[in-house]
């Protein structure tokens, strides 16, 4: 067995040789629980007051409650001042990390869709939290030109169309400063980005954007298999 081990045989929690001895039943759901239990998370719904969609559920669009709490994590370590978040949904990454930012703290999310910033506004209402996070409804790109270029973010979080992730990163890269973190949500695409040539024009623009990613050497990086992927990428 050891003489066959490869790295990448042990880098996942369901791959065999790091659940060797669990008894049988649901692994998945039996890890989900474990995680919740001794990580002390809440769904959504109890750690927010939530204005929901009637087009698209939270467990379909939203980061669930493990990456959530990741999310609140690095915030209270990273300590950011100014957080830009691209792509908000219903609110939730938001929330999450403007209630773990220091005071003064100021968080801008930028939503193409008016259907999905109208309820942002609200639950930021609901939650007491609209003083410190300013929706911006709109193209992001028009959106980011509107910024001062002199005002730098601490941290960015790209979550929005697929397709345009390579082009988001170089627009935002500029407007972070020296010592920030850039996270980009999603970046597997339900594994398209992993195929020789991908299928879907989503999974095209992740892929452009790893590659992007993989030449950029004045940052500290790491591609981690949680959720649907999350590129986590500190400047130098």
């Amino acid at each position: 067995m050891a003489a066959d081990l490869k790295l990448w045989d042990k880098l996942l929690p369901d791959q065999r040789l790091n659940n060797i001895y669990f008894g049988g039943g649901d692994y998945h759901h039996a890890l989900y629980d474990l995680i919740v239990h001794t990580s002390g998370l809440q769904l959504p719904q109890e750690s927010f007051k939530l204005a929901l969609s009637d087009k698209v559920t939270i467990e379909e669009m939203a980061s669930n409650p493990v990456q959530l709490r990741l999310l609140d994590l690095i915030v209270r370590v990273l300590q950011p001042m100014r957080i830009i978040e691209i792509g908000a949904f219903i609110g939730l990454s938001a929330m999450t990390m403007a209630r773990a930012m220091p005071a003064g703290g100021k968080l801008t999310t930028i939503e193409k869709f008016d259907h999905f910033a109208d309820i942002c506004r609200r639950n930021f209402a609901a939650n007491g939290l609209a003083d410190r996070i300013t929706v911006v409804e709109g193209d992001a790109f028009e959106a980011l030109d509107k910024i001062p270029k002199s005002e730098l973010f601490d941290l960015a979080f790209i979550d929005g169309n697929k397709e345009r992730y390579a082009h988001y990163f170089e627009t935002l890269e500029p407007r972070v400063r020296s010592g920030g973190l850039i996270l980009v949500d999603d970046v597997f695409f339900h594994g398209d980005v992993l195929n020789a040539k991908t299928t879907t024009e989503k999974g095209e623009g992740c892929k452009r954007f790893m590659e992007l990613a993989a030449r950029r050497n004045n940052y500290v990086k790491l591609a981690l298999p949680l959720c649907n992927g999350l590129m986590l990428m500190l400047k130098n």
